[in-house]
C-alpha cells in the first residue's frame, strides 16, 4: 500500500530515531541521533514526488534532540540548523512543538553556556 500508510526505508529509520531517543543510555540515543540522520540522508537522495519534506525536518530535530541528551551540543547545532532556515509555511506545528522542546532540553543539559543560550534564542525566534 502507498501513500500515506507507506513505510519507506526513510520513513522506517524516522520512526527509529524518533523513538529510540527518548530512552536511558547512550547506546540507544546515539542510535536515535544515526537513524535519524541516515533518514535525512535517504530523504534528501529521492526525487521530489517521494520526498517528505515534513518528516525531514522532524528528523533533523529528532537527531538534534538525541545529541543534546548526548552533551554533544555543535552537532546539536548543525542537526538543527536547516529546521532554522525553513520559511515559515514550512513549520508545521509538529516542527514547531518539537523545536520547543528542544529549546527547554538546551537550558536543561547547557546551563551556562552562551552557545547552548543563543541557539535556544534562535529556536524560540522562529518557534514562538
Amino acid at each position: 500500500m502507498g501513500g500515506l500508510f507507506e513505510f519507506s526505508p526513510a520513513k522506517q529509520h524516522y520512526y527509529a530515531g524518533s523513538s529510540l531517543m527518548w530512552l536511558d543510555g547512550e547506546t540507544d540515543v546515539g542510535r536515535a541521533a544515526r537513524e535519524a540522520e541516515l533518514a535525512i540522508q535517504m530523504w534528501e537522495a529521492e526525487p521530489p514526488a517521494t520526498r517528505s519534506l515534513d518528516d525531514e525536518a522532524l528528523s533533523h530535530v529528532y537527531a538534534a534532540t538525541a545529541h543534546i541528551r548526548l552533551g554533544a551540543l555543535d552537532a546539536a547545532s548543525q542537526a538543527i540548523a536547516p529546521v532554522l532556515a525553513l520559511p515559515p509555511e514550512r513549520r508545521i506545528s509538529w516542527v514547531v512543538k518539537r523545536l520547543r522542546g528542544v529549546a527547554e532540553r538546551l537550558g536543561q543539559h547547557f546551563t551556562g553556556s552562551s552557545e547552548a543560550a543563543s541557539l535556544r534564542d534562535a529556536i524560540r525566534e522562529v518557534s514562538g
